[in-house]
Formats: structure tokens, sequence, C-alpha cells
């Protein structure tokens, strides 16, 4: 769905942003019990609508007036319930939005519901024992992705121009692949983190879903931005993301391979560590695209990449569990829960919780522990210099997303590495990064979807959806 296109049918008064918010409730009805949603507020639905349609006969409209989307339980509204996929935090009502929220709001978007998730953002399946299990858009036996699998359903069914969750390990692209979406993860700290539950503090970060990538520069345009609230955003000076489009690389020069000048970063473990042929020659197939577009291919070196995984997981329990540990309160301290003690706090959480909960209990308990935490920060620091002199010699490092192909959403013994050691790389060094469809797989009864990711330096994120434009352009 083209977010233009439905701006120029508000504008010009077409369709009202009531009967379309309508239309798409209509058609969400029917597959409402996929458990896609955790909250619906019609009421709240109507209000938005009337405020947007106050904005449109005042002529104070703007590109995303009236325009429906969806967000991940995450994030923090006044209005509707804040769950983060836990039965804990179950009508659960907080007194303000987040950052970004207000400034959708202000511009009069229409908050259709909240979208199911992983607990607390923990997992890569969106199997969610107390809201229940997403099904994939396209086969109700295979995974929807984690942990923001939830909001990619109607994105890829175009009855939504976007969706927005979050990114800690790869939580946006990795569920965009399975339901052959664009999935968009910006810079650590170019949009708020202001009114988001905390998973891993470090690594948390907006991201945003669409077919369209002339949509996510819009959205991005919108959202980015210093605050106040938040420490980790960068006061920088207001860009146009949208201003590379349709453009050579060098920007003067003309030529009909437009991406001549490009440079791209390789490195041959990520084909060592590949464990499905059809993944591996289907970045073959990417990287020869990009040759044709003019691109040159260069190979590079990334230090500690067996332990890319390790380093994550590391990092991730043990800021979890200092995140999570002032959610038991609420069971010692609130009069209806105040017979439960802390064993049935525990309990409650889901498997995936638990194991990251008492891994990071154990990492941070003892100064002998503490050690290996640090180890892994430093790890880090060495890491992120290691892409500093990276980008001296590329422009984007090119990277399948799993090294493997979709899953059986009950298979729960897969290993961690398979999933999270490509995606942990930009979550690792702060670095921006988007996941593109490239191939589909048909088979008898479902298909299979394949694609790529790319990395980019620090606050390039109008580079990178350049890119993304001419390749979607030529090839898909």
């Amino acid at each position: 769905m083209n977010l233009l296109k439905l701006y120029y049918l508000i504008y010009f008064k077409k369709i009202k942003p009531f009967d379309l918010s309508k239309f798409i409730l209509k058609k969400i009805e029917n597959s409402l019990f996929k458990n896609y949603f955790i909250n619906i507020d019609y009421n709240y639905i109507k209000k938005q609508c009337l405020y947007s349609e106050k904005l449109v006969l005042k002529n104070k409209n703007n590109l995303l007036t009236g325009i429906p989307t969806s967000y991940k339980d995450i994030f923090s509204t006044k209005n509707i319930d804040t769950t983060a996929g836990s039965r804990i935090l179950s009508n659960y009502k907080t007194f303000y939005n987040a950052t970004f929220l207000n400034k959708l709001n202000n511009l009069g978007i229409i908050n259709i519901g909240k979208n199911n998730m992983d607990e607390f953002c923990v997992g890569s399946n969106t199997f969610n024992f107390y809201f229940g299990k997403t099904d994939n858009s396209t086969n109700k036996n295979l995974t929807a992705g984690g942990s923001s699998g939830g909001s990619t359903y109607l994105v890829s069914k175009n009855l939504l121009p976007f969706s927005i969750g979050t990114d800690t390990g790869g939580s946006v692209r990795q569920p965009s692949l399975f339901s052959n979406v664009i999935g968009f993860k910006p810079t650590y700290g170019l949009i708020s983190r202001y009114g988001v539950f905390s998973y891993s503090s470090s690594m948390d970060t907006v991201g945003i879903f669409s077919k369209n990538i002339l949509n996510i520069s819009i959205v991005l345009n919108s959202i980015s931005g210093f605050d106040v609230k938040d420490q980790t955003t960068f006061n920088l000076v207001k860009e146009d993301y949208t201003r590379y489009l349709n453009k050579n690389w060098f920007l003067n020069k003309i030529d009909y391979k437009k991406l001549k000048g490009l440079k791209i970063g390789v490195s041959k473990k990520f084909f060592y560590n590949i464990y499905n042929f059809s993944v591996r020659s289907n970045m073959e197939d990417v990287l020869l695209n990009f040759e044709f577009l003019g691109a040159k291919i260069i190979f590079i070196y990334i230090f500690f990449f067996d332990f890319l995984a390790t380093i994550y997981n590391i990092i991730s329990s043990s800021e979890l569990y200092s995140n999570i540990s002032k959610y038991s309160n609420k069971f010692l301290f609130d009069k209806i829960y105040f017979f439960l003690n802390k064993k049935n706090f525990f309990n409650s959480l889901s498997i995936n919780t638990k194991n990251k909960f008492f891994i990071g209990n154990y990492l941070i308990s003892s100064n002998k522990n503490k050690k290996i935490f640090l180890l892994s920060k430093k790890m880090r620091i060495l890491i992120l210099e290691n892409f500093k002199k990276i980008f001296f010699i590329c422009d984007i490092v090119a990277l399948p997303i799993i090294s493997c192909n979709i899953w059986d959403s009950l298979n729960f013994n897969l290993n961690k590495n398979l999933i999270d050691k490509y995606t942990c790389i930009s979550n690792i060094t702060g670095l921006p990064s988007i996941s593109i469809p490239s191939k589909i797989l048909n088979f008898k009864k479902f298909k299979i979807f394949q694609g790529f990711q790319i990395i980019g330096n620090y606050f390039s994120e109008a580079r990178l959806i350049q890119i993304v434009h001419e390749y979607k352009k030529n090839f898909l």
C-alpha cells in the first residue's frame, strides 16, 4: 500500500479517514483469531478519526494525516493498555505516551491496535504463552518470526502502509524476511526510546516495517530527532531521507549504472557459517545483481565474528535481568497480589524469559561472574572500532539475515546461533541496517521467502534508502 496514494485520496476528499479505518477493521475481523493483536480500542479509533478529519477540513493536514497504522505492544500509550506481551503487566495502564507516538498523534495518524509479540521481546517465534501464537501470513505451521511477529501481517497483506516495532537482536529484520516485507533498523539514538519498555537498554531501537521504501523514509522524517527525555538521542541537523531517491551514487555524473562507485564489503566468514545451500546461492545472486548495477565488492575481516552471538547473549541477558527485576514489586506491594510471593512471579514468566533472566542473574550476582560481562563489553568496543575502519574502505556491508530457512513454529530446540549470528551485528555496534526481500521459493503447499540485509555507516540512512530503492526498481 502506497502512502502517497492514500495522502492524495484524503487530501482531495475522495476518502474520509473514518471510512478508511472502518474498511481495514472489517478486513481484520476474520483474522482476529490468529492472534495478531493484543489490544484494539474502537472508541479511541473514532476519536483519532475525528481529529484527523478536523485537520483535513482546516487544511492543516500532512502526509500522515488520517493514515492507519499499528504498533508493537511495547510502546507506552495513554488510552490503550500496554502489556509488553506478558501476563504480569496485563491491564497495566501508563500515564504518558512514547515521544515518537506523540509526534505521530500530532500529525493526525490513526492507531488501529497494538500487535502481539514475544514476552518482553525475548524470543524469535512470537509464540506467546498468554496471548497466543501468531500465525505466519502464508502458512500457519511456520513461524511469523520474532519478537515483532504480529506487526508484519497487515503490512504483508497490503492493508496497512507501515507498522512500527522494536529491534534488539533482529526483531524487525527477521520477521520482515518471513513475510516478504522491508524491515528498517536505524542508527542507535536516531529515534527516541522514551516510552519503550526496555529489554536491552544499550541495543534497543525503534524499527519500521513497510512494503515500500518511500513509506519508510516519510515516516522516518517525522519520527527522528532529538529528545530531552532520552539521553541517548543525538542533537543533529534535521535532514530529509528522500533526498537521494532517483539519483546517481556520485550525485553529479550521469550514468546508466546508477550505483557505479558503490563499494560493498563482504566477509568470507559469512559463507562459511551458512547451514542451507539456498541461502548461500541467494546471497551470491544478490552480489551479482549489485555488480550489474556498477558496484564493487571488497573482501573484509570482522573481529570476533564466531563469538558475536555469545557476546550479544551475555550483554542482553544481564541487561534484561536489571530491567525485568523491577516488575516483581507489583507482586510484593500491590494489595491484590499480596498473597503471592516471588516464586509465583517467576512462574508467570515464559520459558525464554526465565532462561535469560537466570543467566543474567548468574552473570551479575558475583564479582567472578561480572568479569565475563565486562570482557564482552571490551570485545564490543573492539568490534565497534573494527567497523569504523571497515567503513573507510567500503560504503556498506552486505550479509544474509539468517543462516537457515524458515522453521516450524513449535521447534524450540533450534540453535540460537543460527538465528542471531548475522542480525546482532548492527545491534552490538549500533549501526543502521535494512532487510530486503530478494527471492521466493515456491513449493506445492507453501512459499519460502529469502532476502538479505545491508549495514551502513552511522547516520547514513538516506544512502541506504537510495540503494534499496535502486535495487527494488531493477530486480524486484
